[in-house]
This record gives structure tokens, C-alpha cells and sequence, in this order.
């Protein structure tokens, strides 16, 4: 479950991965489930070491021994990444003099470091595809907001229309759409040679841990769960913008106009 989760968490700004070693300075941060076997005294046994590493507890709320800000089994996956971030910036980056409203201010900065405008003679597009008008509308406000331009359709066969014809930096799906599935539309999306330098965000209300599996086996380029913070979604933007942006390059081709 965890390699799931991390390997398909790209928007992540610390980049969590698994450590294959328990032993001293091999991990930053630890992950402690409360319900197994020992996990009480392990977790006592974490905070008695040295090197003070941080700890996060995965267990029921209703436990006393467990801080309110950390895992809860019933929404584990989807609850992680959440949990973990906040965890690093409350015990790694503040001591180090970075907190929270620097990290949001870096965040924030990263689109003011993109020239998509120089590059591609035009602002950056957005694809919105959902069967949803409010959705739409509510994204597309966001987005217009960081600088890009966005058009909306209601499903898969209109979003292929508008695609074939014109060029997009990215593109929004629901994973359920009226026609076909948003996963499906993914994947056909990342076979298509003209198509797959385009980054592909999955905006949707499936929190399931198959879910996320079938993002990740779509080949998405990031799944975020409705609804979505202002922050994660610029951060999200930004990244996959650059790397839109990136593949246009390599490509040598320049969007029309």
C-alpha cells in the first residue's frame, strides 16, 4: 500500500520513499501501525532514541496514545500524504528556518518562474474535462487565476475532438466521465504520439486504494482527490507545467496560436 501511494504521489514536495533499512540514520521519519503486535512499544522505543526522528502513528482515532494529527486506519491512503507533509514541516523544516508560509511562498513562486508565453507565443492551455459545469467553472476560476487559459467539455469523445485539433499543456479528468472512463481516456492519451508529452492530472472523487493503482497503471502524471487545496493544486500546475513545457522543447515544436 505504501509504494503504492508514494510511487504515484509525483506532486509530493518531499519525495517519501520507503527505506529498506531500521537501523540509525537510515530513515527520516517513521511509521508506526498502532494495531499490530508490539507497535505500542516500538513506537516508545522511536521516541527513546537519539537522533529524535519524527514518528507517525497509524492506528484508531478513539487511541489515546496517539497524537490527533496522525493516521487513522479507515482513511489511511488517503490521509497519508497529508499527514506526512505536515509532519516534515512542523519537525524538519521549521527547525532548519523554514516554515510553513515560507514553503507556501516558494510553492507560489514557482509559476511566476514559468515563461510559457515567451516559449509558446500564447499562455498556456488547459483542457478541463468533466461532466460537471460547476466543476468546470470552479477550476477553470483557479487556473485563469495562476495564468492559464482553460476550455471545458463534458466527456471523453469531445475532449479527442478538441485534442485533435488543437494543442493543449494540460489536461484535467474525472475518472468518471458520461462516455467512457477517465482512466481509459489516460492511457489512450499516453499511447498517442502526438499526445503523451502532455501532462494528464486526474481530478476526482475516488479515494479507494485500487483507485490510485489504476492511476497509476493509466499513466497519469498526478491523481488528486476533489476537493483539492488552492496550494496542492498550484504545485501540482507547476510542476507538470514545467514539464509540458520541457517536452515542448525537446521537441522543437511550438504550440499554434
Amino acid at each position: 500500500m505504501l509504494e503504492i501511494v508514494f510511487r504515484h504521489a509525483r506532486h509530493n514536495p518531499y519525495q517519501f520513499v520507503l527505506s529498506v533499512s531500521r537501523g540509525p540514520g537510515d530513515y527520516d521519519l517513521a511509521l508506526v501501525d498502532m494495531t499490530a503486535k508490539g507497535g505500542p512499544e516500538v513506537a516508545q522505543t522511536l521516541r527513546r532514541l537519539p537522533e529524535n526522528r519524527p514518528i507517525v502513528t497509524v492506528g484508531r482515532r478513539e487511541d489515546p496514545t496517539r497524537a490527533c494529527d496522525d493516521l487513522t486506519l479507515q482513511r489511511f491512503a488517503i490521509n497519508l500524504l497529508g499527514v506526512l507533509n505536515r509532519t516534515v514541516e512542523r519537525n524538519v523544516l521549521r527547525p532548519a528556518r523554514l516554515g510553513a508560509a515560507a514553503i507556501a511562498r516558494s510553492a507560489a513562486a514557482l509559476l511566476g518562474q514559468l515563461d510559457a508565453e515567451t516559449l509558446l507565443g500564447r499562455k498556456a492551455r488547459a483542457l478541463l474535462i468533466d461532466e460537471s459545469p460547476a466543476v468546470r467553472r470552479q477550476l477553470s476560476l483557479a487556473l485563469h487565476q495562476m495564468g492559464l487559459d482553460c476550455e471545458g467539455v463534458g466527456s471523453g469523445r469531445e475532449a479527442l475532438d478538441v485534442m485533435a485539433v488543437r494543442r493543449y499543456e494540460l489536461v484535467f479528468l474525472e475518472a468518471d466521465l458520461p462516455d467512457m472512463p477517465g482512466l481509459r481516456l489516460a492511457r489512450d492519451i499516453k499511447r498517442d504520439p502526438a499526445l503523451r508529452g502532455m501532462p494528464v492530472i486526474v481530478l476526482t472523487r475516488r479515494t479507494g486504494p485500487l483507485d490510485m493503482l489504476r492511476g497509476a497503471w493509466s499513466r497519469c502524471d498526478s491523481y488528486l482527490v476533489k476537493p483539492v487545496t488552492l496550494q496542492t493544486l498550484r504545485e501540482t500546475v507547476a510542476r507538470c507545467l514545467r514539464k509540458s513545457l520541457a517536452s515542448t522543447v525537446r521537441g522543437g515544436a511550438v504550440a499554434p496560436a
